[in-house]
């Protein structure tokens, strides 16, 4: 039986991921900045993980299954989006030595999730990768008047919440999720810049310089 609820709320989250990556690809076009194409990668593999919930919505087959022990296919997927955020917040703060730890870490979680059936080495791993990063981004991004920085920290701390407040329950966490990508959708759009600081410099100077202000020492 078709969840109605459930799939309107998640098609919401999947159509605001397509157009927030349509706008990052835009705008790598017009600038070429690298980093645009891994932000637009990251949503890629963030709408991975809601076409697997879809498909759940829309049939009886169930694709979130056990792979082996207790790892189901979304706590990997979660894993390697905790990697994949991890080592771009490190890159930004250019913390080279750091770059494999995400992957020992999410290693030992999926190896520890696959003996015991306890979410919560999860669920804290995802609470201090959400807020950590929604923290550096938010401040960073409001320091220099940078609406995409502040659209994706809003979206770790958003999505970290829902995480936080309602992994066992399906509705919450698909709400939070789907605010969360409102207002990274809205960061792409240049929102921030245009209703927010008004005065700012004009969004497509911003976009092209906001990596490189990020990664100076301050």
């Amino acid at each position: 039986m078709v969840e109605w609820t459930y799939l309107v709320i998640e098609s919401v989250y999947f159509i605001l991921g397509i157009l927030s990556m349509r706008n990052t690809l835009r705008d790598w076009k017009e600038n070429k900045n690298r980093i645009l194409i891994a932000i637009s990668a990251y949503i890629a593999a963030v709408l991975l993980r809601s076409i697997v919930d879809i498909i759940t919505y829309v049939s009886d087959l169930n694709l979130d299954g056990v792979l082996f022990g207790y790892i189901t296919i979304g706590i990997l997927i979660g894993n390697i989006l905790f990697i994949i955020q991890l080592e771009f917040m490190f890159f930004l703060k250019k913390l080279n030595k750091l770059y494999t730890l995400p992957i020992i870490i999410s290693f030992y979680i999926i190896f520890g999730r696959a003996l015991v059936n306890s979410s919560m080495p999860f669920i804290l791993y995802a609470m201090i990768v959400s807020y950590g990063s929604a923290y550096i981004l938010i401040r960073d991004g409001k320091r220099r008047h940078n609406g995409l920085a502040v659209g994706m920290g809003l979206f770790f701390l958003i999505w970290g919440l829902g995480q936080t407040i309602g992994p066992t329950t399906p509705i919450i966490f698909i709400s939070f999720r789907t605010v969360a990508m409102v207002t990274l959708f809205a960061g792409t759009k240049g929102f921030y810049e245009r209703y927010i600081w008004p005065d700012s410099k004009k969004e497509e100077k911003i976009m092209n310089t906001w990596i490189t202000k990020l990664v100076m020492k301050e």
